[in-house]
Parts: structure tokens; sequence; C-alpha cells
């Protein structure tokens, strides 16, 4: 197919026109065949949709016509504005979310003029970047954009299909289907592997419990940012590379990645728990039987200088820095539980069992602490902990709290003398 056709008087690249003509066509709900009716086959327009053919222009111009596109837009500066969409995602890819903010913005000033132009695709994709990774928005905020998009998929270029991938993979990882989060992260990778990507799936890998695959790739990803010198993407390599050799108990190699964030942080002045490299810390020192360096990191965790609100650029970026630390306080009573030290546990509980805490994911952990402590050979604690707490970490993913939280619940029922049940829960841990 030739790059270049000429449209109502404008040339415009061939695959964008495409894509563009069967958006417009999904969004006005029309079908393939009501479309070609009296114009093409709606074989031919099927082939033409995802860019396996070509159309002469004035049968384009028709299909247009029937969609009521009168008139397009010209947009003789889209070299300048991709420019710019490559900026904005270099940004959200540095975590740079505040100059992100202020990039988007002035994309959204072209909004007018790209709005009837083939181009508009392509502007949709990079404002669903912004809003996934930026704005955090919800799943019922885009669904009928990732939708539309989705059927439009196969139009799209290599370049436009690898960021689409990236960004939804990540996004329905986190909100939908995991499994169908990291098939789409995968699939970005085979489209072109980047630094970007190779950060993004093994990340997906390591939450999903795929320690060892997800290594593999933030090393491919850290040792890329590395060289090129983006130390924040760095860092974060660092930290999640720092969790999962806790995971594989290889704890050499996770002081090593863990002290490295807690040191090169110093370069950016903001928190650290940004990072989460206290509760990291942490939970390495406790695995490790360092209990002292434990509550060390417990304590920083607890009481963050929260001084990363004074750098305007890393704010929206610190969106996780608040769980820090009730995250924080869970390690640290888990580790007075080991010590089994006669601990006072009412003040910590006091602070973090309630509302303030609430909508935090680590709330539920915090409340099958407390069970664990005060009510743990009750009928409560068991029907707490499976009708509500294994089932909500579980929907989120939550793996390794999950396990932990299994593991009591063996040791419960172990403890009221139910050792079939015990054994059954301790068979589906192992496999």
């Amino acid at each position: 197919m030739d790059n270049f056709v000429y449209i109502l008087g404008n040339k415009f690249e061939y695959d964008f026109l495409s894509a563009w003509i069967k958006y417009n066509r999904i969004k006005e709900g029309i079908s393939q065949e009501a479309l070609a009716h009296g114009i093409c086959s709606t074989s031919h327009l099927s082939y033409f949709e995802n860019g396996k053919k070509k159309l002469r222009s004035e049968l384009i111009e028709a299909l247009l016509k029937k969609l009521k596109i009168t008139n397009i837009t010209g947009t003789k500066d889209i070299g300048l504005i991709r420019q710019k969409f490559h900026i904005l995602m270099f940004q959200v890819e540095s975590f740079d979310y505040e100059s992100s903010e202020i990039t988007y913005n002035e994309l959204c000033t072209l909004e007018s003029l790209l709005r009837n132009s083939p181009y508009n695709i392509e502007f949709n994709i990079y404002s669903l970047m912004y809003n996934i990774l930026v704005e955090r928005k919800s799943y019922n905020e885009l669904k009928v954009s990732i939708n539309i998009l989705d059927k439009v998929y196969s139009s799209l270029n290599q370049d436009l299909q690898y960021i689409y991938m990236l960004i939804t993979g990540r996004f329905i990882y986190e909100y939908m289907n995991q499994t169908e989060g990291i098939r789409r992260l995968e699939k970005a990778c085979e489209i072109k592997e980047t630094p970007w990507i190779n950060y993004r799936l093994g990340v997906a890998y390591c939450l999903n419990w795929q320690h060892l695959k997800g290594v593999i790739y933030l090393e491919k990803a850290l040792n890329s940012y590395s060289l090129s010198g983006r130390y924040m993407n760095s860092l974060q390599c660092h930290s999640f590379l720092g969790s999962s050799y806790i995971f594989l108990k290889m704890y050499e190699q996770a002081e090593f990645h863990l002290t490295s964030v807690a040191n090169g942080s110093d370069y950016f002045t903001i928190d650290k728990n940004i990072f989460t490299v206290y509760t990291n810390l942490a939970k390495l020192y406790l695995d490790m039987g360092k209990y002292d360096k434990c509550i060390e990191y417990c304590h920083l965790a607890m009481n963050p200088l929260n001084s990363w609100e004074t750098d305007k650029r890393w704010i929206k970026s610190a969106w996780h820095a608040s769980e820090q630390p009730i995250l924080g306080a869970c390690i640290y009573i888990e580790v007075h539980k080991k010590l089994n030290d006669g601990f006072n546990y009412k003040e910590i509980f006091d602070k973090f069992l309630t509302d303030a805490y609430k909508n935090s994911v680590y709330y539920n952990y915090v409340y099958c602490l407390y069970l664990s402590i005060f009510n743990f050979n009750e009928d409560i604690f068991y029907k707490e902990v499976t009708d509500i707490i294994l089932p909500f970490y579980s929907y989120k993913g939550y793996w390794d709290i999950h396990y932990k939280i299994t593991l009591l619940l063996i040791k419960h029922l172990e403890s009221n003398r139910k050792y079939k049940d015990a054994n059954n829960l301790y068979r589906e841990l192992l496999s």
C-alpha cells in the first residue's frame, strides 16, 4: 500500500486514514455491510480498514460522505505535533508527571484541529496514556475509549500498536484481568523491545509471582536506563529487583539493589518511600532474621519525612507513597510477633485501624494481623479471613500477602484440630 493518498484536497498517510474510517464507523455503530453498500464490496472495505488493500480516492471520499464527513482538517504540522507526542511519552516514562501535565495541556489546545483529522486516533492513544498513567483514571471512565480502540487496533501502525498494548496491558492488569494484561504487555514487547516495555513487563511478572521472568526483564531495563543516564527509571528498576530477589531468597542481590535505591534516591529531593525502599528493606531484614534492622526501617516507613511534597515534579508519581506507612506497620507487627516480646500492639492498631486508612489496600492485612493476635482461635478469625480478607487480596492480585494470610489460616485450622482442612489448604498453597 502506498504511504500517502490525496483526499478532499489534502494529503494523508494511508494507514492513519483507513484506521480513522474504521474508528468512525464503529463509533457511529455502522456495520461494514452498511457502509460498503453501493460503494465497494464488504470484503474490500474490510481489507482496506485493516491496511491490507487500498481503495481509490473517490471511493474513500464516498465512504467519508456516508459517514457524514465532508471536510477533513489538513494538518501540515503533524511532524511538530508528533514531536510533542514523543516528548509526552518520554516524560510519562520518566515519571516526570508534572512536566507531562504541561505538555498534555499544550496538546489539548490542538484537539479541535485534530478532531476532524485521521490523526485524531493518534491523539486519542496518547491521551489515553496520560489518563491511565498520570491521572490514574478508573476503568469505568476509560472503558468506552478502550473498547473502540481495541476494535481498530489491527489497523494501527506498529508504533501505535506498541504504545497501545503497553498502556492498556498495564491498565488491564491492575483493574481487570492479570492474564490479559500480561498478554498485552508481551505483545507490545514482540512489536518493539524497549527499556520501558521491559520494565513494565518485568513489574507485571513480579506482581504475578513469576519472579524469575520478572528479574530477566527488569535487569535488561536497568542496564538500558543506567547506560542512558535515566536515574529515576533506574531506581524504579532497582526497587522491583530488590523486591523480587527477596522472594527468591537471594538476599545478597536484594540488599544490593535496595541499598542502591536508598543511596541513589539522595540525588532527588524526595522521600525514599516513593521507591518503597523502607518497606522493602524491612521485608528483607525480617526474612534474614535481622530484626533490629527490620524495626529500624519499619519506623522510617511509618514516619516518613514527606519531603517529596516540596518537589513539584514528582508529586503525581508519588501516588503510592501514602500506602507505605501502613505497610510498614504490618511488617512492624509481624516482626514483634516473631520476637514474641510482649509488645503492646494497642497503639499501632489504634493508629492504623481507623477511617484514615480504611481505603488502603493494606487495611485488611492490618485487620487480619489484629485478629491473629486477639481472636486467633475464634470463629470470627476464620469467617473474616475466608469471607472477606483472602478474596480481597485474590481479587487485587496481592499474592505475597495472600500467601502469608493463608499460612495464618492453616495455623488457625491446625490449632482447632481441623487437620484435614489445613492439609487441603496447604496442598492448594503448594500447587
